[in-house]
């Protein structure tokens, strides 16, 4: 376990001193502040509104919790599984491309440790990136309390909130671990990670009209279907099970690519 925590520490000082995490880093802050103002402008609009019909039962029902921070937060979750793959594309990929994997399986670490200690890396700038998301909400509870129709921030639904991001980031970010382990090429382990990440998301669209065996099977393999629970403050056993299950297989996978792959070098 600490060869695995000390390629975490490489891959995190990989990360920072090159323009990779900042990338991310700035530009999930763009779009986070794109979704934010927008959520927000939604929200004024409809109080607005509501203030104008002197509809007091509408006012009731708008919190800022769920017409702004929810929104955000579902906008932020797309952003997060398209941007994973090319968060994860070079972390094996690279290794192979340049040659420095062959030296690295001479090293008395194991497969295993290896995958997970890139993958630890990997979860450090997810988290710094969720740490950004989660800048809004606070704004909201020191500036938005006293909105007109809206209520302090419910932590406890913010919390929930940022948990699914956690977990579906999580899965992402295995499943491209997996197909960087694939190939040598990083933006072809992207592409691919992408693809089944985007199917993954949008996988009960492909049922639409279909019977309900087949549309229950794609509401159980679809990732956004889980994450509704945690954007309305529910946590669900086998939602947390799900993004578990696949982050699971994504980094089993990958250690058995590792594997493979020493075999062949072993071989060769």
């Amino acid at each position: 376990m600490r060869a695995a925590f000390g390629i975490a520490r490489k891959e995190l000082s990989v990360y920072f001193t090159t323009p990779v995490a900042w990338v991310v880093l700035v530009v999930v802050a763009f779009f986070s502040a794109e979704f934010f103002t927008g959520a927000l402008e939604g929200f004024r609009f409809l109080t607005t509104r509501a203030l104008q019909l002197h509809s007091s039962g509408l006012l009731d029902r708008m919190n800022l919790t769920d017409m702004v921070v929810a929104r955000l937060f579902g906008s932020v979750a797309l952003f997060l599984l398209i941007t994973a793959p090319f968060l994860s594309m070079r972390l094996l990929a690279e290794e192979r491309r340049a040659s420095t994997f062959e030296l690295l399986m001479t090293t008395p670490v194991r497969p295993a440790e290896i995958v997970l200690g890139k993958y630890l890396a990997s979860l450090g700038v997810l988290l710094a990136s969720l740490l950004i998301v989660a800048a809004y909400p606070a704004l909201l509870a020191v500036l938005g309390a006293g909105a007109a129709g809206g209520g302090a921030v419910e932590w406890a639904t913010v919390a929930t909130g940022v948990l699914g991001l956690f977990l579906l980031g999580a899965m992402a970010l295995a499943v491209g671990l997996f197909f960087s382990a694939l190939t040598d090429t990083p933006v072809v382990a992207a592409l691919l990670s992408l693809l089944v990440l985007l199917g993954l998301w949008v996988a009960t669209m492909f049922t639409i009209g279909a019977g309900e065996p087949l549309r229950n099977l794609a509401e159980a393999l679809s990732a956004s279907e889980h994450l509704a629970g945690f954007l309305q403050g529910r946590i669900v056993l086998s939602d947390v099970l799900y993004y578990l299950s696949l982050a699971t297989l994504g980094l089993f996978l990958a250690d058995r690519a590792v594997e493979a792959w020493r075999c062949r070098s072993a071989g060769a």
